[in-house]
């Protein structure tokens, strides 16, 4: 097998050490802790119940959990959330894995769907969905399905989702207007449109034959890649509940990696590599540098606060361009509990209200989220006319659409591996001989993919057959 990746960043590296750590110190963990009684109210010892939660993002995203707390506290005298900030979400699973590890875990934590299953698979997780449901906390009738299913691990639900975010297309109003471009209308498509308009965007500004203004920027991640193979009628994985190899080698898969990298192999409207290494394209298209950018509504809220610091775009969003198929993908998130947590109910009674239409309003509100409860999706909060982007319906027009990926405890792990090898593929030019067309290339970097990953899938599997497997019949042969 040819290797032609040996320059792996070194985020990439990081994710993927990280991602063999965490089984590890998470294997420590077992079912120690709390079996679900306070261990002491307020009215009895004149403290303050003190729950402790963990999140990542940024600091825009970091204020509207402070405001949330606030609104809580202020509801629920005599109680305390302890907000635990991180600004990565590398550093927040390290993190995570470190204090169960030590026996020591905050006691309510934000996962994304795709990294829960690794804790789940070590029973380190209360199921949520069961208990708050069994005190008429949570009725999941209220909540959007696909963000609900995303959450459930060996048909229990594990976690209660935040959000029901998907990616879509953010894009500069302004560089659309400047060079005549049109704006992105409902039923555009990726061939026909994005690409024309990202090649009409991407301009040298000084002569120097460098782009100073480049049409679009996609992480070339497997998750922000999977709408791109579903679209052209591939799949991710043989079987979305019992994964048992990814199927990217196979011919419509091959066509979607293919169409995601003619945007840097033929047309060259998104930044190289080291353009990339030395600014995301987060960053590139809050300085006006990128026309337009795939990613989620976690986005809005850093946009919005750029606007108040007298810093912003005249910016909105549109769906994903349609390829063969119009599909969407997943981009949620959930609170988790700890089954050590000290305050079970107390934890619980913070979810309930975060969850309520009063706390999924103040999420909303800030450009978090989109709410995973139905109510507040189709309110002021989420739909306000007055506030960017304007066309937020948008990310609601998506949800029937929307797929994910399976909800297996070495996903994490699979991801880590693909992305490392689906970055230098992206970046790096056809193999000698090879026109952009014929994607001889791309099979080699699925094929490494499948081949990496295969033995994660299998261990996982083999792990769920035998605790699925009945007992051995008492009194029979040693």
């Amino acid at each position: 097998m040819i290797d032609r990746r040996t320059n792996v960043s070194a985020s990439c590296l990081s994710r993927a050490a990280l991602a063999l750590l965490l089984p590890l110190s998470l294997a420590a963990c077992g079912r120690g802790g709390s079996s679900g009684a306070e261990t002491a109210a307020p009215a009895a010892t004149g403290k303050a119940t003190v729950v402790k939660l963990q999140v990542f993002g940024d600091t825009a995203e970091l204020k509207s959990y402070r405001e949330l707390i606030g609104a809580y506290e202020a509801a629920h005298p005599g109680e305390k959330v302890e907000l635990l900030p991180v600004g990565k979400q590398a550093d927040h699973m390290a993190k995570l894995s470190t204090a169960f590890a030590a026996g020591n875990p905050p006691d309510l934590f934000i996962l994304n769907f795709r990294r829960f299953g690794q804790f789940a698979a070590k029973d380190v997780l209360l199921p949520l969905g069961p208990a708050m449901s069994a005190s008429g906390q949570f009725k999941e009738e209220e909540f959007y399905a696909p963000a609900v299913e995303a959450f459930r691990y060996r048909e229990q639900l594990m976690c209660l989702p935040q959000n029901v975010s998907s990616l879509v297309i953010y894009y500069n109003r302004a560089l659309f207007k400047q060079y005549g471009v049109p704006e992105p209308q409902p039923g555009w498509t990726y061939f026909k449109d994005l690409i024309p308009a990202a090649r009409l965007l991407t301009r040298d500004l000084d002569g120097d034959k460098r782009n100073d203004i480049h049409g679009v920027g996609l992480d070339p991640l497997l998750i922000r890649l999977a709408p791109f193979i579903w679209g052209m009628g591939g799949e991710l994985v043989d079987d979305l509940q019992a994964p048992s190899t990814l199927t990217l080698d196979r011919g419509p898969a091959l066509l979607g990696l293919n169409a995601v990298k003619l945007l840097i192999s033929r047309y060259r409207v998104t930044p190289r590599l080291i353009e990339y290494q030395a600014e995301n394209n987060d960053a590139r298209f809050a300085r006006g540098a990128l026309g337009m950018l795939f990613q989620s509504r976690r986005y809005t809220a850093t946009l919005r606060e750029l606007e108040g610091q007298g810093k912003g775009l005249d910016w909105d969003v549109a769906p994903l361009p349609r390829l063969q198929q119009e599909v969407g993908v997943l981009h949620a998130d959930a609170y988790c509990m700890a089954r050590a947590s000290r305050q079970p109910q107390a934890a619980q009674r913070f979810v309930a209200y975060a969850l309520s239409e009063a706390g999924q309003s103040i999420l909303a509100k800030s450009g978090r989220t989109v709410p995973s409860r139905k109510t507040v999706a189709h309110s002021p909060a989420f739909l306000d006319p007055t506030q960017k982007p304007a066309h937020a319906q948008v990310f609601l027009d998506a949800i029937p659409t929307l797929r994910r990926t399976p909800n297996v405890a070495v996903w994490h792990e699979i991801e880590s591996k693909a992305d490392v090898l689906l970055e230098e593929w992206f970046y790096e030019p056809p193999l000698p001989g090879e026109s952009d067309l014929e994607g001889a290339d791309t099979v080699l970097v699925a094929r490494q993919i499948r081949d990496a990953t295969r033995p994660l899938l299998a261990e996982d599997l083999a792990r769920e057959q035998a605790r699925k497997a009945p007992p051995p019949a008492a009194g029979g042969a040693p």
